[in-house]
């Protein structure tokens, strides 16, 4: 285990508790008690690693029923059990840390965002390179750019790209003459009207450590357009600052007064108290038409439509401090080998068996949240009707969501947006925050 991965991921865990006291959203005793119980596992594990099968670990979202019946079928094929550790979303980063230290071989397989994020993490430093493996000749270019550092390739994905904007219900928007706002003012006042017609405009679990950040990474285009090398430049030092940004200001200020909106005590624009809510409680929500819009990934439709939606749905982008286009995912998330793993060969021997064309073709087929492959000529996977409506609504090339290319990404933005909703956050402390950590990370990088 190499000090700096170990040490950035530490950084990262005490920022979060530092940063994490601006609001009142705290990791609750139940979730106190979840982590302790996957550090028990984990530690478990550590005594009975026994030769021949691999223990996987994953953030609780991550890993699919598809995922489970392909382990099942290689276990069949082979012998080689495949354990799954899943982890709360907001404590993956710390037990992660936790897992692999100090040359840990309890873990064999985790996972973790491609793209930037990995880089920020240090994961090239534990993971082992998967460059001379057969199944790289046939993962699509995005795929090998997103999980290539220096010229080694250290993920293995079968996630897929797909776009971001705001999902709205197409069918109740012509039933009630709704027109697609084209401004942060139309926006606003399309929230309001849906208001008046006895709906809550928006599906919004703001205790979401990833979903919640979406808000910020939906201003990417026009943060290009203002500077278009300005992810260059954040990358270069951490003199350049994301305080420098006219635009990220005027669309946090839109943001802190959109989200701190009340009514009755409770949030004007979205879901209860905003804390209450999770992922999986937005497909009841929308489908019951409680709210009708929630900013999410068009390939969430397919999701819909499986869990009994009859209603059509459209996407458009966040018209966030002037912007016109919808945002990319860049490829999501990544296995990666711990290369300190006793056993490696059955590691490799199982992502080459996620890597059959057939095993592909079965896990795009469940996997209807994606519409695009990491891999060439798979005829399972296919877009919805939203991915195709915020593409023609999109001004230009649909960029990359800016937490895929920027080094050392705050992850305690979720908790700042709860500020903003509590009152408790200003926009000067927000960008000073994430301009504090990314100091942080490029000193302990340095280090």
């Amino acid at each position: 285990m190499t000090k700096r991965f170990f040490s950035l991921l530490i950084v990262m865990t005490l920022l979060a508790s530092m940063f994490i006291g601006c609001t009142s959203e705290e990791v609750t005793p139940e979730k106190e008690e979840v982590i302790k119980e996957v550090v028990k596992e984990v530690e478990v594990v550590k005594e009975v690693d026994k030769p021949g099968s691999i223990t996987l670990m994953a953030s609780q979202n991550w890993i699919k029923d598809v995922d489970r019946e392909l382990f099942n079928m290689f276990q069949e094929e082979t012998g080689i059990e495949v354990k799954v550790l899943l982890t709360p979303d907001n404590g993956y980063q710390t037990l992660l840390g936790t897992s692999l230290s100090g040359g840990s071989s309890a873990v064999d397989i985790f996972m973790y965002p491609a793209g930037s994020e990995m880089v920020s993490a240090g994961i090239p430093d534990v993971a082992l390179d998967l460059s001379n493996e057969p199944w790289v000749a046939n993962l699509e270019e995005w795929a090998v750019a997103a999980n290539t550092e220096g010229d080694k390739l250290y993920g293995f994905s079968t996630w897929g790209v797909d776009y971001e904007g705001v999902l709205y219900n197409k069918s109740f928007f012509k039933e009630n003459g709704l027109v697609i706002p084209n401004t942060w003012d139309e926006f606003v006042t399309l929230c309001d009207t849906i208001i008046d017609l006895g709906k809550v405009p928006l599906y919004e679990n703001i205790n979401g450590v990833w979903h919640t950040q979406s808000w910020l990474y939906a201003m990417t285009p026009v943060l290009y357009k203002e500077d278009p090398d300005f992810i260059k430049k954040l990358n270069e030092t951490p003199d350049n600052k994301f305080a420098s940004s006219a635009k990220l200001r005027e669309g946090l200020t839109q943001l802190k007064d959109f989200l701190g909106a009340k009514e009755g005590g409770k949030p004007k624009y979205y879901t209860n108290d905003g804390q209450a809510e999770d992922w999986f409680g937005s497909y009841i929500s929308l489908q019951n038409r409680d709210t009708v819009m929630m900013f999410t990934y068009s390939a969430y439709v397919s999701e819909l439509e499986a869990n009994g939606s009859s209603d059509e749905w459209g996407m458009f982008p966040l018209p966030i401090a002037g912007n016109k286009t919808g945002v990319s995912n860049g490829g999501g998330i990544s296995k990666y080998v711990n290369k300190h793993s006793n056993d490696i060969e059955a590691c490799k021997q199982l992502l080459a068996y996620l890597a059959e064309p057939e095993n592909l073709e079965t896990y795009y087929a469940a996997r209807t949240d994606l519409v695009s492959s990491a891999f060439k000529d798979v005829k399972a996977v296919k877009p919805t009707s939203a991915t195709a409506e915020i593409a023609d609504r999109s001004e230009g090339l649909i960029p990359i969501m800016m937490l895929k290319e920027i080094l050392y990404w705050d992850p305690d933005l979720y908790s700042y947006f709860q500020g903003f909703a509590e009152g408790t956050m200003t926009v000067d402390e927000f960008v000073d925050n994430m301009d504090a950590y990314r100091a942080t990370l490029f000193e302990a990088a340095a280090n």
